[in-house]
């Protein structure tokens, strides 16, 4: 038996990141950028307006003030967005801006409309301003050469936008992998259909398709018989397309385990037992290059086993700079137990109090008891050599999604 750190340095040990792509930029979201990303242009490219008002020489405008001292200029033009000004400013001059437009020839500053009043073609200036007031420079964003985002950014809406800004149109990321899930299990049945005796509706693959989903992967379903060709077959007809394996179910010491019977001693796969509850019998290996991860076939197991195995090991394909969950500590609002010798991963319900954060039991330790997962937003951890944690005591629990919700 191995400790979990062990078992997941076997699989993070064999595993890279995906190699590169060029996406186009819609479709990078999410995605892991595999080189910086710099812009060719100032931003914003040109010198514009603030304000709606008129672009004026500050000389003209300098002393101006309301009554008798305002300050007559003739408007000679308008300046708008999306097009060039066909006027420049001269001496005694203005020229009608609107928000966005660039700045004319010869004019350095901004003149507000709530600070002037336009009589026919002549507009009074009533307040001084100087030069550069309300005037966005070109480049004061982004000056040409500057990075715009570093190799190793998970790209969210604000990078979108920014690369959308720098007229980049793809980018070079590391791909989401398509990752192949095979529940086996002659008693599964999908949930669309009814049961008949003895059968069950297949969970587990609803729960890693939308555990895949959130970690940023593409998942694709099968269910497969409880026989050991089936299973081979099922994964060597689609290594083409795959990028991961996982199946559920099977990997235990059962007489027809299917994936035992397909692998056992074939040198692809390694099948060992962790010192951890749930989620004890696994199975990892790399077939023709691709890596394959054999979870047990309890829901609890399941869920357990992706968050401890398999998410860490698509944050490392996908480029990502952490790949664990985030840990913290928290006060146990109930005592939880656990077998001595090995790690136990109790669900709990994290909050946050005015004394810090508590973790709540949601249920029993039962490995097919999945509405405990349901009401939890964390996995409180028992270390093993410790058989019990007592209520008031602190624990580290890992957080699997957000505590708001």
């Amino acid at each position: 038996m191995i400790s979990v750190e062990e078992a997941q340095e076997r699989s993070l040990s064999r595993i890279e990141p995906l190699e590169p792509i060029t996406l186009p930029l819609i479709e990078s979201l999410g995605c892991v950028l595999a080189e910086s990303v710099s812009s060719s242009a100032d931003l914003p490219p040109f010198a514009s307006s603030a304000m709606d008002g008129f672009a004026v020489r500050s000389e003209d405008v300098g002393a101006a003030a309301e009554g008798a001292a305002a300050v007559e200029l003739r408007i000679v033009g308008r300046a708008l967005m999306g097009r060039a000004p066909d006027v420049a400013v001269g001496p005694g001059e203005a020229v009608r801006i609107a928000t966005g437009a660039p700045i004319p020839e010869g004019a350095d500053c901004i003149v507000p409309v709530e600070d002037a009043a336009v009589i026919v073609d002549v507009v009074q200036v009533l307040h001084p301003s100087s030069a550069g007031k309300h005037i966005r420079p070109a480049g004061e964003d982004v000056r040409a050469g500057d990075e715009l985002a570093p190799a190793g950014r998970r790209i969210g809406s604000p990078e979108l936008g920014m690369f959308a800004s720098a007229g980049i149109p793809r980018v070079s990321v590391h791909p989401q992998p398509r990752v192949e899930v095979l529940s086996t299990g002659d008693e599964l049945v999908d949930p669309s259909k009814p049961l008949s005796e003895g059968q069950i509706h297949d969970s587990n693959s609803f729960t890693l398709a939308g555990a895949l989903k959130e970690a940023g992967a593409k998942p694709f379903l099968s269910r497969v018989d409880d026989e050991a060709d089936s299973v081979r077959s099922e994964i060597f007809s689609r290594l083409a397309t795959a990028d991961v394996f996982i199946t559920t179910g099977g990997v235990s010491v059962g007489e027809r385990d299917p994936v035992k019977g397909a692998f056992l001693g074939k040198g692809e796969v390694d099948f060992f037992r962790v010192a951890m509850q749930p989620g004890m019998p696994q199975a990892f290996g790399m077939i023709e290059g691709k890596p394959f991860f054999g979870l047990p076939g309890n829901p609890v197991s399941v869920f357990v086993s992706f968050e401890l195995f398999v998410r860490p090991a698509l944050m490392k394909m996908m480029g990502r700079r952490q790949i664990y969950r985030p840990v913290i500590s928290a006060r146990l609002l109930e005592g939880i137990s656990g077998p001595e010798g090995k790690a136990s991963y109790a669900r709990v319900l994290v909050k946050r109090t005015p004394e810090g954060w508590t973790a709540e039991p949601t249920g029993g330790r039962s490995s097919n008891l999945f509405a405990t997962v349901v009401r939890a937003n964390g996995l409180a951890l028992i270390p093993p050599g410790v058989a019990s944690l007592s209520q008031g005591q602190d624990c580290q629990v890992m957080v699997f999604r957000s505590m708001e919700d």
